[in-house]
């Protein structure tokens, strides 16, 4: 995609125009509604993939959520034209994480954020992955949302490398290096490595899109020493706290889901009572990018 590559100016400009234009402010102009998550019409298939190739996101909300009693996520994500499931130690025998307190199937990710009831700040999924290998695509489906909280912020990565080839190119530049960041090694109690050190770019891309690889955690991190990434790294969260470029926030309730390109994106801290029954949203990331058609 020669649009990406810093040196083809008017590829750019042509891409980023398309992009922009007619681009969605509200979140409901990413919701499709489903009637049937087993057996997706092809309008309901092209709705979703329109709304992923235009914000690579779209949220799906199904009209009778009383009615299904299985996850609908493989369904979906077949019929949708993705399939290489990352089977990560925290999934199941599907691929599917349970993101509820105390839900990884790997006891010891138990204690691990996202199977926890704190916040998760900005990032998207598998930055931890080697770079030759990145997830492609994330999806959730919300069995039961918590008593309070757990909204999501969203935000199309497009976006933001729109920002910084405009108004920061030399962030940008420094974001696409090899090394721009580092995640340490996983090590087990014993100090044996359960993951190695994995370093890569921020920003890449390839034939079939951009991805980009990020997180805003402090800790376990490390960015390439230089002012230049350091700069960027505030440049990019400045555009974070600014809110800008255009965010969307919400919640996913019962029987409501997201179908991305592995957006960024956040999550609110949540609450159950300690009588209820437990927040349950699922999670599938795949290896492979959504489709642009049919």
């Amino acid at each position: 995609m020669s649009h990406f590559s810093l040196d083809h100016e008017a590829d750019y400009q042509a891409w980023k125009t398309q992009k922009l234009t007619d681009y969605p402010t509200r979140l409901a102009d990413l919701v499709v509604e489903v009637r049937d998550p087993f057996d997706l019409s092809r309008g309901e298939v092209e709705a979703i993939l329109s709304r992923c190739a235009k914000t690579n996101m779209a949220l799906f909300c199904l009209t009778h959520p009383e009615r299904i009693h299985q996850n609908p996520l493989p369904a979906m994500t077949a019929r949708l034209g993705i399939s290489e499931i990352d089977h990560n130690l925290g999934a199941d025998g599907e691929g599917l994480s349970s993101l509820t307190p105390g839900g990884s199937k790997h006891a010891p990710f138990a204690h691990y954020i996202p199977y926890r009831e704190a916040a998760i700040g900005w990032h998207t999924d598998g930055y931890y992955n080697p770079a030759n290998h990145p997830v492609q695509a994330l999806c959730l489906y919300c069995e039961r949302p918590a008593h309070e909280g757990g909204e999501n912020d969203l935000l199309d990565h497009d976006l933001v490398y729109i920002q910084l080839r405009d108004h920061h190119p030399e962030a940008l530049d420094a974001l696409m290096r090899p090394d721009a960041m580092t995640i340490p090694a996983r090590l087990e109690n014993d100090g044996a490595i359960a993951r190695p050190e994995r370093s890569g770019p921020v920003f890449s891309y390839t034939l079939s899109g951009l991805h980009m690889r990020f997180t805003n955690r402090v800790k376990s991190i490390r960015w390439r020493d230089d002012d230049a990434t350091r700069q960027a790294v505030e440049i990019v969260r400045g555009l974070f706290a600014a809110k800008e470029p255009i965010q969307f926030r919400g919640r996913l309730e019962k029987g409501w889901g997201l179908i991305s390109n592995n957006v960024l994106h956040t999550r609110a801290a949540f609450s159950d009572p300690p009588e209820a029954e437990k927040r349950v949203l699922y999670r599938a990331r795949f290896f492979d990018r959504l489709p642009r058609t049919p």
